[in-house]
């Protein structure tokens, strides 16, 4: 093509066709700039299609840390649930003096739960990567790109973990284990040990079990309760508008995904 051009171009040149020389030459560099403009926009077309794979491998990423934040906020959600009703159940023995002991291992399992604290796990792995390497450019939808932003830097769950768990450790430490026997081989919730005693000689314990008398009386306890309780129904509220919001972002990121395909 480029041999059969030159030909037409020196065969012009010889018979001093100067106009039909230029009109050749104009309509030369016409195609020179088709090509040029075929060629990018190949490239362009080369480009989109390859950030919109990004944008949809990204956006499959951060869907399954979502369903993963989803598993764990359940997860922290029940064991709160579970540990508002064995408080409730203790501030019964405070407020009914009467009440009966039903269950003696059950209660002070019950105590034992107060005492503890679990954190939460977010996932965020994809997210901060994206943010890192300037692949949270790739996703068109600003609306989205300004909700997962919002969705983890979030501070207001992390806030309520870091002040509960302060209160809980406080009170355990400055009271909890300073009155009461909270570790024996009745205490069924030995976390961190694998199911076996910190020592073996517990096994062996003989001392009486914690009654609901031993604590009646116990104001500073029957406080913590209560407090704890409200603190408790408060993070189950968080959680739940955590989860919710985690469920909201899924169903935006599916309709992207679906409006990809």
């Amino acid at each position: 093509m480029i041999t059969f051009l030159r030909k037409i171009r020196q065969k012009l040149l010889t018979e001093n066709k100067f106009t039909r020389y230029f009109i050749y030459a104009l309509g030369e560099i016409i195609l020179v700039v088709i090509g040029i403009l075929i060629a990018l926009q190949v490239n362009t077309w080369q480009l989109e299609k390859k950030d919109r794979q990004i944008e949809k491998t990204l956006l499959k990423n951060i869907k399954r840390d979502l369903e993963s934040d989803i598993s764990e906020l359940r997860r922290v959600k029940e064991f709160k649930i579970s540990q508002n009703k064995a408080g409730l159940k203790l501030l019964e023995y405070f407020i009914d003096a009467s009440k009966p002991l039903e269950d003696s291992l059950q209660f002070i399992n019950d105590f034992h739960l107060i005492s503890y604290f679990i954190v939460p796990s977010a996932n965020r792995t994809s997210f901060d990567i994206a943010t890192s390497t300037g692949y949270m450019n790739n996703i068109t939808n600003d609306s989205l790109v300004n909700e997962l932003s919002n969705y983890y830097n979030n501070m207001r769950l992390e806030h309520h973990v870091t002040e509960t768990k302060r209160f809980i450790n406080a009170y355990k430490e400055n009271n909890l284990v300073t009155k009461y026997l909270l570790y024996s081989k009745n205490v069924r919730g030995r976390d961190g040990q694998g199911g076996h005693y910190a020592l073996e000689r517990y096994k062996e314990d003989n001392r009486p079990m914690l009654l609901p008398k031993d604590i009646r009386g116990d104001i500073s306890l029957e406080n913590y309760l209560n407090d704890l309780s409200i603190r408790l129904t408060i993070g189950i509220k968080f959680l739940e508008s955590e989860e919710e919001w985690a469920n909201r972002l899924i169903r935006k990121i599916d309709n992207e995904l679906n409006l990809k395909k």
